[in-house]
């Protein structure tokens, strides 16, 4: 007996070490350190010392718990890649502080002389590490599939018609949540800013890659993890039901290889993030997403999934790849290959397109091309076999790293059971 409780245990053992340990949202809380802002005060001269000391221990202190690192950088003597900002900046004043965020983008402050530097300094500070929208975050993006934020445009109608779709999205959300790799309880928490709360929101909305151009129309943003956006935000028209659902799917979904890498660890928002959230975390999660074993193990798992270049809202971010149907057409059904002839080196003649069809050819020899007219077809993103088509227009199975996974599996299935076999066939007079 004892011998079986020993087999099974490994068998269990085997397929717990094949399996992914986390979800996108669960990766979402470590930080890689990827994602830091930093926060400069730019001398040129006419920064007094004192004001220069206070800035490095005031930030640094207040700061310790935020994404956001410290520096101060000499206008005149200093080659650091952050000078960039301060030079391309084309205002009649040049800013003595900024804030850069991980997307290359830079947000200046001033302080006026006649300001006392010390309280002005906590007063930005206090402004850029937290928010209202940004705290009400903290209280649920830890146990909530994920949080949304849902900012108001001028026009009534699109906030109206924007929020209608995104509640059908977390509608079809909660339908699956139960299914999920890492089961969840609580659905997307949706944060409303309006139109009198942006003042108060700007360092978030920046940050998010919103502007004052965008004040028209509503926007979305999705949040997960350690306040991570999932892709990018979501403005006016391009709010659709089809890419809510996916984007938001997105978070939950299990952390194999064939996501992108990308998309699955998103930039984080300038947030301070103490002991308690951490706390809260592992609480949640049974794991310290800051502890550097964790980190290691999470940093292996993101540099085998792909990084794609078009991360396109349009198509499955999952995968990667776009669902197309093949039209043959009557030119296409004339033409015969030659049965009595060697195949020869085939030869790309080009095929004129028609209307909402891409005409590609498929090679027969060279003599005979077949145009193909290929529809594109508009369809929900899913979990489904990838397949690609050859230049000869058959489909046929691209190998994949799950596929390779399946296939570890299977020989250990195999050795287990062949081992199995002869270990009863020797010790079956104990059984």
């Amino acid at each position: 007996m004892k011998y079986r409780l020993t087999i099974f245990f490994l068998f269990v053992a085997i397929s717990n070490m094949l399996a992914c340990r986390y979800t996108v949202r669960e990766i979402g809380f470590a930080d890689f350190g990827k994602d830091q802002y930093w926060f400069v005060l730019f001398n040129d001269g006419t920064i007094s010392d004192a004001d220069i000391k206070t800035f490095k221990n005031t930030a640094s202190a207040a700061m310790l718990d935020a994404n956001i690192i410290v520096e101060v950088i000499d206008v005149k003597h200093n080659d650091s890649p952050l000078i960039k900002y301060y030079n391309n900046y084309t205002g009649s004043i040049k800013p003595k502080i900024m804030l850069i965020s991980p997307e290359q983008r830079a947000k200046e402050f001033f302080i006026d002389e006649s300001e006392n530097f010390s309280l002005a300094l906590w007063d930005l500070i206090e402004e850029i590490i937290i928010s209202p929208a940004r705290k009400e975050l903290t209280n649920h993006i830890i146990k909530a599939y994920g949080v949304i934020f849902f900012v108001e445009g001028t026009n009534k109608e699109e906030n109206k018609k924007a929020r209608a779709l995104l509640n059908t999205g977390i509608g079809e959300i909660k339908k699956i949540m139960g299914g999920l790799p890492h089961p969840v309880h609580i659905p997307p928490y949706v944060i409303t800013i309006k139109q009198d709360e942006i003042k108060d929101e700007n360092i978030l909305l920046w940050s998010l890659g919103w502007t004052k151009n965008n004040a028209e129309h509503p926007a979305i943003a999705m949040m997960y993890g350690r306040a991570r956006r999932m892709g990018p935000m979501l403005v006016g028209n391009m709010i659709k039901q089809d890419v809510v659902e996916n984007m938001m799917r997105f978070i939950g979904e299990d952390c194999e290889c064939g996501l992108d890498r990308s998309w699955m660890l998103g930039t984080m928002l300038p947030l301070r993030w103490d002991s308690k959230l951490k706390a809260a975390v592992y609480k949640e999660y049974g794991f310290d997403a800051d502890n550097p074993m964790i980190i290691s193990e999470m940093s292996q798992i993101l540099s085998i999934a792909p990084e794609r270049v078009n991360n396109s809202i349009d198509t499955d971010i999952l995968y990667g790849y776009s669902e197309s149907v093949l039209v043959v057409t009557n030119a296409a059904k004339k033409a015969k290959a030659p049965i009595d002839k060697p195949i020869k080196k085939p030869t790309l003649k080009s095929a004129p397109s028609k209307k909402n069809k891409v005409i590609k050819p498929i090679l027969v020899d060279s003599s005979q091309t077949i145009p193909i007219a290929i529809e594109k077809e508009k369809t929900k993103p899913q979990l489904a076999e990838k397949k690609a088509v050859t230049v000869e227009g058959i489909e046929e199975e691209t190998f994949t790293f799950r596929d390779a996974l399946n296939s570890l599996l299977l020989g250990f299935f195999g050795i287990l059971i062949v081992g199995a076999v002869i270990f009863f066939r020797k010790y079956r007079k104990n059984f």
